[in-house]
């Protein structure tokens, strides 16, 4: 059985367990439950920010339990693998964490299986409003109409393309000149690369490592559609799509030596510290803002450039980045009474607060999605690359996500991994991915009746 068809059948069996969930009753009814005699609330807070930002999430909970001295955090670091379903098990099993960090491309998923719990009374409680946020940020939080989670940190720049000028300029390469279409890409790529005997020495970029979905990255780039704006229907079996799959793979062959040795070159790297950009290993590498933070800090001395993505033969300078999910926080259905009330305490403090939300993002100097936050004197203060990182936001474009996103994203990666390793050409690997994408897209909208 294919991964895709397990990661289906999980997600089925653990939404027939969600069914019966039912979200906390609204800001202002009985709000006992969940106190201990004293008053003393405790709420287990689950999240992904590992590596150097652990001291900065540890000191974010110190000053929001100063500020509520009422309301305890335990809070856990939590691996990235199985993260979807050990949520969900919490939910179906009666015993969610209280406040959990959630992708945006995972709230429709979860809206569906009656995971999580609307946000929306208590925003407008307490002055909340969702033009607060940046449209793209937002948009990605809200579905069937209801605000499910806070947007943190930003989901903008998340593709930009981060380049060493030292590199550009040892191979005779313009540092203040990098590649904009995937033409220059492949140029400089070339030009950066050591390939010896089929054996990479060192690489330009490895075009395969771009978000969660690289080929919805790409396919953005080049200004291709996955789906249809209702959602229904599959779009990228297109000549836009094809020639996206059809590039990652002759990049990946021609330039890179084939991914079986990208794949064992890149093995010697890891994350952090280990990070392939900055131990040179690589010249070129798509990813977030967020790289900045850990850049400064294991390679301080890089001599560094930053701009959008790439765009393709079908994209345009105007539309590059794609603004596909971006992390968020989440208040899981189950959780009711005084829990509830301070988990919100705790999403807002997270989310929309200048000394906490704000301060958090401040310390990596990377762009907030909340607006006020990049409006203050601090954000950026620091950061030679601010109005980069603003600019390049200003040029991403939500991508369109389903009901069945988790499922889509293991559909995608799995065709355009088979169309690497030659089990299927790329007009293969698109034919049978639109169509294992279109079935499941069909039977989710047959079931829901719509």
């Amino acid at each position: 059985m294919r991964k895709v068809q397990l990661v289906a059948s999980m997600l089925m069996i653990l939404g027939l367990l969600l069914s019966a969930c039912v979200p906390t009753a609204p800001p202002g009814s009985d709000n006992s439950a969940g106190a201990a005699d004293d008053g003393t609330v405790t709420l287990t807070f689950w999240h992904h920010w590992g590596g150097n930002r652990v001291p900065l999430m540890e000191e974010q909970i110190k000053r929001f339990e100063e500020q509520h001295p009422n309301i305890k955090v335990e809070m856990t670091l939590q691996p990235w693998e199985n993260r979807l379903q050990k949520i969900l098990t919490g939910v179906a099993g009666g015993a969610p964490p209280s406040v959990t960090m959630l992708g945006r491309q995972d709230v429709p998923a979860f809206v569906v299986q009656n995971a999580l719990q609307p946000l929306d009374e208590w925003m407008a409680r307490d002055g909340i409003a969702r033009e607060d946020f940046y449209p793209s940020e937002i948009s990605g939080a809200v579905y069937d109409g209801a605000t499910w989670i806070m947007p943190m940190p930003t989901g903008g720049a998340l593709t930009m393309e981060w380049y060493n000028k030292d590199w550009f300029a040892e191979v005779g390469l313009d540092a203040e000149n990098p590649p904009n279409t995937w033409a220059e890409l492949e140029e400089a790529a070339k030009a950066l690369t050591i390939l010896e005997d089929g054996k990479l020495q060192r690489a330009g970029i490895d075009v395969t490592r771009a978000g969660n979905v690289p080929y919805l990255t790409w396919l953005n780039a080049n200004g291709g559609e996955w789906v249809s704006e209702d959602l229904k229907t599959v779009e990228f079996n297109s000549p836009e799509g094809l020639e996206t799959l059809q590039w990652i793979v002759d990049f990946t062959n021609n330039i890179n030596g084939g991914i079986e040795e990208v794949r064992e070159f890149y093995s010697q790297t890891g994350e952090w510290e280990n990070g392939p950009f900055y131990t040179d290993y690589e010249g070129l590498q798509i990813n977030g803002s967020w790289e900045l933070f850990k850049i400064l800090e294991y390679a301080p001395d890089m001599n560094l450039g930053v701009t959008s993505i790439p765009y393709g033969p079908n994209g345009n300078d105007a539309t590059r980045g794609a603004a596909y999910g971006g992390w968020g926080y989440v208040i899981p259905a189950g959780v009711e009474g005084a829990e509830a009330e301070a988990a919100w305490e705790l999403v807002k403090f997270l989310t929309v607060s200048m000394d906490g939300a704000c301060w958090f993002l401040q310390q990596q100097q990377r762009p907030s999605p909340h607006i006020a936050c990049n409006e203050a004197a601090e954000s950026g203060a620091d950061n030679v690359l601010w109005n980069d990182f603003l600019s390049i936001m200003a040029k991403d474009k939500v991508i369109r996500i389903t009901p069945v996103q988790p499922q889509i994203e293991e559909i995608l990666n799995q065709m355009m991994e088979e169309a690497l390793f030659g089990i299927k050409t790329p007009e293969e690997a698109i034919q049978w991915g639109a169509e294992e994408a279109q079935k499941l897209l069909d039977e989710y909208w047959q079931n829901a009746g719509s």
